[in-house]
């Protein structure tokens, strides 16, 4: 049996506002309730002062249930310095890990192995010092591209867990390059649950748009090439493209002038976009192409394919069951003309081929292989705690 202790890059609390739709999230659910699993601790995100995303009535809680198998772990006091000041986070991180260290400790159950799982490189160094079985580290995306995340700290994160961790995932195999892991390392590719996605109807508040209809659903943030969908619009000024997502502050002058047939449906709950999806004929990734999206592996991808919809990218999937349902192209003229072909030439062969190519890519594949190594690598430790 183990213990999972998960430091994810957001909480419980964020996650219930995204609905669960995130990689840490998607797993943290699955893994909860496999048999192996006695617990499931859930991390607080670290937070100045007394913020928090916590409601009220659980903010005094130490440990608060939050799903059957699940808890949520709140740090035992204020972090007293803004993490914006390097000193200021290290005081935080090793006055948080001294009282997770106690908490987590006292928790613990004879026989069970306590695997801590970090996503946000940023906290490497506090998780360390929790004593553990077994340490994971889970890498998506180069963090280092995030100017809000601190180059320099995600660097340090990198070094440690690539010295330090027993098992490294990663998203994309490049993050394998970046990172050159010691111990063992494997590429987890994203996946998705393709039941609402393959059981929506389309949402009427996208019927009177124009047709063609180009669907884009998740953060517009700088990774979206605006001039690319800007030019895509003028190229196809009698189609539509719908982009479902909240607008990044820093991203709302560049997106003003997109065109009118371009509209910003704006933010929607989770369990909304998938009617909005398929009300659209064609979906698009119009991402730039950098090194941050050179190591993604688009969660939207295997959404729109779950959804049966052809999809037009700027980007790949690293995954080699997607290549051949994803058009990837390059420029704006070989967007514009990507969209009108698959809108035209689009049939229910083609939507039950692009659902069969997601089938097996379920967060429920991922969480089989994610238990197959842990228990390889307890086996393999002896049960040595560290």
């Amino acid at each position: 049996m183990m213990r999972l202790v998960m430091f994810g890059h957001n909480d419980w609390w964020v996650w219930a506002r995204q609905g669960f739709c995130t990689r840490n999230a998607a797993l943290a659910r699955e893994l909860s309730g496999r048999e192996t699993v006695a617990e499931l601790l859930i991390v607080d995100s670290p937070r100045y002062r007394t913020h928090t995303h916590r409601p009220a009535e659980s903010r005094r809680d130490e440990l608060t249930t939050v799903a059957p198998g699940i808890s949520a772990v709140r740090y035992g006091y204020p972090l007293p310095l803004p993490s914006t000041w390097r000193l200021g986070r290290r005081l935080n991180e090793r006055l948080m890990a001294t009282a997770l260290t106690r908490r987590l400790g006292a928790a613990r159950a004879a026989g069970e192995a306590t695997v801590l799982w970090v996503a946000d490189p940023r906290l490497v160094e506090a998780a360390l010092a929790v004593p553990h079985d077994v340490f994971v580290f889970d890498a998506i995306d180069d963090w280092r591209q995030h100017p809000w995340a601190g180059p320099a700290a995600v660097s340090r994160g990198y070094d440690l867990a690539a010295r330090h961790a027993d098992v490294v995932f990663v998203v994309h195999p490049r993050l394998l390059e970046i990172l050159q892991p010691r111990n063992h390392a494997e590429v987890l590719y994203n996946a998705v649950d393709a039941r609402p996605w393959a059981a929506a109807r389309p949402a009427s508040e996208l019927a009177g748009m124009p047709r063609p209809l180009a669907g884009y659903a998740g953060m517009i943030q700088r990774r979206m090439d605006a001039p690319l969908l800007a030019g895509a619009a003028r190229l196809l000024p009698h189609a539509g493209f719908a982009l479902v997502g909240r607008v990044s502050p820093a991203n709302r002058r560049e997106l003003g002038d997109l065109g009118p047939n371009v509209r910003l449906v704006g933010a929607r709950p989770y369990h909304e976009v998938p009617a909005l999806i398929a009300a659209c004929d064609v979906c698009i990734v119009p991402h730039l192409r950098d090194a941050l999206t050179a190591t993604m592996d688009p969660l939207k991808l295997y959404e729109y394919l779950a959804a049966g919809k052809p999809v037009v990218s700027t980007v790949a999937s690293p995954n080699p069951a997607l290549a051949d349902a994803v058009q990837i192209v390059a420029g704006t003229e070989a967007f514009a003309a990507g969209i009108a072909a698959a809108a035209e030439g689009d049939d229910e062969e083609r939507r039950s081929r692009r659902r069969r190519a997601v089938a097996g890519e379920t967060w429920r594949a991922r969480a089989d292989r994610v238990l197959e190594v842990l228990a390889g690598t307890l086996s393999a430790s002896g049960g040595g705690r560290r």
